[in-house]
């Protein structure tokens, strides 16, 4: 689902504009279990170790059967080959172990590698059948561990039965290392008869210098023996063994509703991944909807591996706009949460260009499912699955139907404490009513009320599709990490949905209120609307109105309407754990620090955070429109701008935000180790530079 905003939301921005103005400790939801059953085969790519730059030098790769009960318990039988272990040889691998997946797909599986590992555990989710995911947490160990793992439903093609295309993605660490890792883009067609069409291939290599590289097969061929192909790729036209992206003896899977395809070579260091070519004509709609994503990826000449989980929200919309999360996991650090906003445009065949953060996709039938890869000397491979659509009768809460009311933030980011959240379902409320601005927020509106881990939340709005309400402080003192939330109408209880928690999710508050453009932000002197026309200037203060900031000192009751005089400062900043940076994506200038006046809610107003902060007088273009990036100790922002120093109205804001797209890919993750490793060291990110 595209999570839409309606009236009610565009209040809370009308309310900035015009100025009107101890939980119960949770277990993980294993309710969807049943969504991951059956015999399935497996590829788990993982670097272990890294040298100074964060560049690979273990790789374990891992492949075989993995057979799930829908009960959390599944059994192993495979093969490992770590570059480290007997030269590389490979290494018989079985075990019986357990897995949790939540009412919404997401979930985790025991990691086979280190079993006995809570914070080894692959977090990731269920879609279209497909299981994909990341170890996000090993930091919790002072573990380097990076990695992708996905899991299809074993089916039993034939040789004749094998003449589904595939849009395919490709990532390889030749050599279990970055000097000659590589990454492509491709279509397999396969004829029925044992071979497959020219496969004409798109992609870079570490050791060539030009970008893309395209490359053309010929002759290749493959051979089903008791449901596994063996392929044999001969070396395209005019190109060496060396600088060949795809070539010789692979082993391949098909999924048994025949949709996907999954590949490696069986002593190497890769991974491939198909979804079934589109059938009909590709458009951005096709691309609609929340779409359940993880990758593995390096930069070999800037910030080394990482790896992440997380989900994409898609409006579909001509522009092709969404909001990204990542829960991102970098070498010998902290991991995070990371937002962002993005432009996936299809076209007829359901590629796309470079996006916002370097990648490059290939659309599968009807949106289903996406292969994404690098560009510009950023090898990734992204899959994304989309969610389903679920429903449910009587009261219903949508279990991937929750966000952050400022940014949008989807299902997979967590929620923070005084959070405004958006819930999205049906039979939600029998009437629709907003709380007046100015005022507390009640506990019940309109016979509804709603519960995160048995605590009241104050209910900003209600209506039979859609509410928003507040995060209860009292959530701070779970430690599980782990909320669960039910709405009950005039009695009736909802299912219940599970989030993640964290201590701050910082969200700006959109003109549009979707998340993305121009901030709902004001010049604090004269408390007008900074626009395209009236601009923010260097070195004034400006107003950014936010959710998601967290606990405050002093403290105040849920929902209740903040004071004018006594200031309630939001205490991850008291910490030192928020910065605000101006990002000019267009002139490559990252990393210059706004001054921080107060960080805490607004003063008359319920619901709400406010930042004001100083415009830097260095480092930014006059006419151009600039990134905000809010850093707290566990989360980063980066989707929300401003229009800075002459007016822009002669320009259109969207066409500014593409520039830039590879500098800013390596300026963001490059600047997200230098981060992490401060968080990780306790250092105040205010401290760490950029």
């Amino acid at each position: 689902m595209y999570l839409k905003p309606i009236k009610p939301v565009l209040q809370v921005a009308a309310l900035i504009v015009c100025g009107a103005a101890a939980g119960a400790a949770q277990t993980q939801d294993t309710s969807g279990n049943g969504m991951l059953k059956g015999t399935y085969q497996f590829r788990h790519l993982a670097v272990q170790n890294v040298d100074a730059n964060s560049n690979p030098t273990e790789i374990t790769a891992i492949y075989g059967t993995i057979t799930f009960d829908g009960a959390g318990n599944y059994t192993l039988t495979g093969m490992t080959v770590d570059n480290t272990v007997s030269g590389g040889a490979p290494q018989p691998l079985s075990l019986t172990s357990t897995y949790a997946i939540g009412s919404n797909g997401i979930g985790f599986i025991t990691n086979e590698i280190y079993p006995t590992d809570a914070n080894a555990l692959i977090n990731g989710a269920v879609a279209q059948g497909v299981f994909t995911g990341s170890s996000t947490e090993s930091e919790g160990d002072n573990d380097i561990f990076n990695d992708i793992f996905i899991a299809i439903p074993a089916g039993a093609p034939t040789n004749a039965s094998f003449t589904t295309p595939y849009q395919t993605g490709l990532l390889d660490f030749t050599g279990a290392g970055s000097t000659a890792i590589k990454n492509a883009l491709f279509e397999l067609t396969p004829n029925g008869s044992n071979g497959f069409g020219a496969i004409v291939m798109t992609g870079q290599a570490a050791n060539q210098v030009a970008y893309p590289l395209t490359q053309s097969i010929t002759g290749a061929t493959y051979n089903f023996n008791n449901g596994s192909a063996t392929l044999n790729i001969p070396l395209p036209s005019g190109v060496s063994a060396t600088n060949a992206l795809f070539t010789g003896s692979k082993t391949l899977f098909q999924s048994a509703d025949g949709n996907f395809i999954l590949g490696y070579t069986p002593g190497g260091y890769d991974i491939f991944f198909g979804v079934k070519a589109l059938t009909v004509t590709g458009t951005n709609s096709l691309s609609t909807g929340l779409y359940f994503t993880a990758a593995l990826e390096n930069s070999p000449n800037g910030f080394g591996t990482d790896s992440y989980y997380g989900s994409t929200n898609n409006s579909g919309d001509v522009s092709g706009d969404g909001v990204v999360h990542q829960r991102l996991n970098l070498p010998t650090s902290l991991s995070f949460d990371f937002g962002t906003d993005d432009q996936i445009d299809l076209t007829a065949n359901g590629s796309t260009g470079i996006d916002f953060n370097g990648y490059e996709y290939l659309f599968g039938d009807g949106g289903q499912a996406f292969v994404a890869i690098g560009s510009n000397g950023f090898f990734s491979l992204q899959v994304g699955l989309h969610a389903p659509a679920f429903s449910g009768s009587g009261v219903y809460l949508n279990p991937i139907g929750v966000a952050n009311a400022a940014s949008y933030q989807p299902i997979t980011a967590g929620i923070a404490p005084g959070e405004l959240l958006v819930l999205y379902g049906t039979g939600l409320a029998s009437t629709t009513m907003t709380t007046q601005g100015g005022q507390a927020f009640p506990t019940s509106l309109g016979g509804v009320s709603v519960t995160i881990d048995g605590t009241l939340c104050p209910i900003y709005y209600v209506t039979p599709t859609q509410m928003s309400v507040i995060v209860p402080y009292e959530v701070a003192s779970n430690q599980t990490g782990l909320a669960n939330i039910q709405v009950t109408n005039n009695g009736v209880k909802s299912n219940i949905v599970q989030m993640y928690l964290t201590d701050a999710a910082p969200g700006s508050f959109s003109q549009l209120a979707n998340g993305i453009g121009l901030a709902a932000a004001r010049h604090a002197a004269t408390g007008q609307e900074i626009t395209a026309a009236n601009p923010a200037q260097p070195g004034e203060y400006i107003s950014l109105y936010m959710t998601g900031l967290g606990t405050v000192t002093p403290s105040i009751a849920d929902g209740a309407v903040a004071s004018s005089t006594v200031l309630s400062w939001a205490d991850v900043y008291q910490a030192g754990n928020l910065t605000v940076g101006f990002d000019d994506v267009t002139s490559d200038s990252f990393g210059n620090m706004g001054t921080i006046q107060f960080a805490g809610l607004t003063p008359t107003l319920a619901g709400l955070y406010q930042i004001n902060v100083q415009v830097p007088t260095t480092g930014l273009t006059a006419g151009d429109v600039v990134y905000l990036e809010f850093v707290t100790d566990a989360a980063d922002n980066f989707q929300i701008q401003i229009p800075y120093g002459t007016a822009v109205s002669g320009r259109s804001i969207e066409a500014a935000r593409p520039l830039g797209i590879a500098k800013r890919t390596a300026a963001i993750r490059s600047r997200e180790k230098i981060h992490s490793l401060s968080r990780k060291a306790g250092v105040p990110a205010a401290t760490s530079g950029s």
